[in-house]
């Protein structure tokens, strides 16, 4: 049962270092809301297969959601309990997996409704930036819809292209520059084509670091939320619950709020060349100015 108390239900999606993680910390440090580590609840067991509407499950949750409670020190609420019982030995079966999409999908977002409810928020911030593809299907769950959001971060792609390839040094499958150039590409057109769409909220991490108050604050007033001033001291104690100890490359998200200049020290002129030529043209420009047009983002918040 999806929980009636639980008021907002905040997905923070977008390309892989794009500052997903960033604002993620800054929205758990404000007082009616809270966040865990990366779930990958989703993008782990869930496949898109088109032209099929919705993903469908694949693979048994129950290891992954077992790590997650341990990285946030939590005890297994009533509705991870549940795919021990009846529903586990369906999840055991494999060729039945695929029936139980919308049934596990929900039974994953009551884990995150308990968890904030024993933590006595009423509110939560998943963030798993590979979820950016689930959005449809996450926000067409019976009884979620009205109450769920999602916040795309977007940053200029070289710099993504070139943090995205430093960081993947250390994954079990690392990025090339061709492919991380395709993830921007085709993940940023994506969230432009959500820009009409009233759960979605658009933050600009060139934005975000050079006005970090005013940016902050549009969002959330967009999330029906008062401002707390200090939410600019505290992210970075937030930042530090959030991030585990095999994720050495986001150690620095709660030390400072401006730019980080990856491609100049990552890239050499000729790979900076080259990304340059090969992201899609005109594609971050474009988006800013449709969100500007779509809803005046930049004047200052009240």
């Amino acid at each position: 049962m999806i929980h009636s108390k639980i008021e907002k239900r905040v997905f923070v999606v977008g390309v892989p270092r794009s500052g997903t993680t960033l604002v993620q910390s800054l929205l758990a440090a404000h007082g009616a809301m809270t966040s865990f580590t990366e779930s990958h609840f989703f993008d782990r067991h869930f496949n898109l297969l088109p032209p099929l509407p919705n993903p469908i499950l694949t693979r048994d949750p129950v290891p992954r959601l077992k790590e997650f409670l341990a990285e946030n020190e939590e005890e297994a609420p009533e509705a991870a309990l549940r795919f021990e019982s009846a529903g586990r030995r369906a999840l055991r079966m494999r060729l039945l997996l695929p029936f139980q999409s919308r049934w596990v999908a929900r039974q994953l977002l009551e884990v995150f409704d308990e968890l904030a409810q024993r933590r006595g928020s009423s509110s939560w911030i998943e963030k798993t930036p590979r979820h950016l593809r689930y959005i449809p299907f996450l926000g067409s769950l019976p009884g979620v819809e009205s109450r769920t959001y999602f916040v795309h971060v977007i940053r200029e792609g070289l710099e993504v292209v070139a943090s995205l390839r430093e960081a993947s040094k250390s994954w079990e499958r690392p990025y090339d520059l061709e492919s991380c150039v395709r993830r921007w590409n085709e993940d940023v057109a994506f969230s432009l084509g959500r820009i009409t769409a009233p759960t979605d909220h658009f933050i600009f991490y060139e934005e975000l670091t050079s006005r970090p108050e005013p940016t902050l604050r549009r969002l959330i007033h967009w999330l029906g939320l008062d401002w707390e001033s200090d939410i600019l001291e505290r992210y970075g104690r937030t930042a530090d619950r959030l991030v585990t100890r095999q994720e050495a490359w986001k150690a620095d998200v709660g030390r400072r709020i401006g730019p980080s200049g990856t491609a100049d020290r990552a890239l050499t002129a000729e790979q900076r060349e080259w990304v340059t030529r090969s992201l899609s043209p005109g594609l971050y420009d474009r988006f800013r100015e449709r969100v500007e047009r779509q809803s005046g983002i930049w004047g200052d918040a009240g």
